[in-house]
């Protein structure tokens, strides 16, 4: 929360209404003093009407990034190559770079030195994620299934040699690819590695 003389905020993030009621301020006036805080460094801007301390910013931990991910576009899930990081089925570490799943729209949005990249995937195809640690992130094997969906329609680059095959549950995989189109079953058909 905010202390209204040391400007102090715990690590969730704040809103303008939030920064109104600590400092005793109307909304218009707490709008002016946020972007005052942007523009001197001591705010992060996440979205519209979001902000965090730049301290605690610069402290977050991977999975407190990864809940912000969730944050900054809802709804949405880690998915593709940041999930499968996250749970140690790469060989390759993304570096500064957060991929979810969404239902409205695809576009990315750099903060500080991240990129915060959400992809638009067919509504029918938004499931096969859980709450772990406080974040929506696809299960394993269905953040494979959305990199072979997207790599299928030409939309996505992965590197399928850097996956631990041994760690990926083939049937799981194969069940999951019957949910998602024709085109995708056949493109895994013929490029498939497991």
């Amino acid at each position: 929360m905010l202390i209204q003389n040391k400007e102090i905020i715990n690590s969730s993030p704040f809103t303008i209404d939030d920064v109104a009621k600590f400092r005793g301020i109307s909304s218009a006036s707490a709008r002016v003093y946020c972007s005052r805080k942007i523009k001197s460094g001591d705010f992060v801007r996440l979205k519209n009407n979001l902000y965090i301390l730049k301290t605690v910013w610069n402290e977050l931990s991977w999975v407190e990034q990864l809940q912000l991910a969730n944050r900054i576009q809802v709804p949405s899930y880690i998915s593709l190559f940041t999930a499968l990081a996250n749970y140690e089925l790469t060989t390759q570490v993304p570096a500064g770079r957060i991929e979810s799943v969404a239902k409205t729209r695809t576009y990315s949005k750099e903060i500080q030195d991240i990129e915060f990249i959400f992809i638009k995937m067919d509504k029918r195809l938004y499931f096969g994620f859980t709450k772990k640690r406080g974040l929506f992130i696809a299960e394993p094997e269905k953040a494979l299934a959305d990199c072979i969906y997207l790599c299928s329609f030409g939309k996505y680059a992965f590197d399928f040699n850097a996956l631990e095959w041994d760690k990926i549950n083939k049937i799981s995989l194969t069940v999951l690819l019957k949910k998602f189109p024709l085109k995708t079953q056949d493109w895994w058909k013929k490029h498939g590695i497991a």
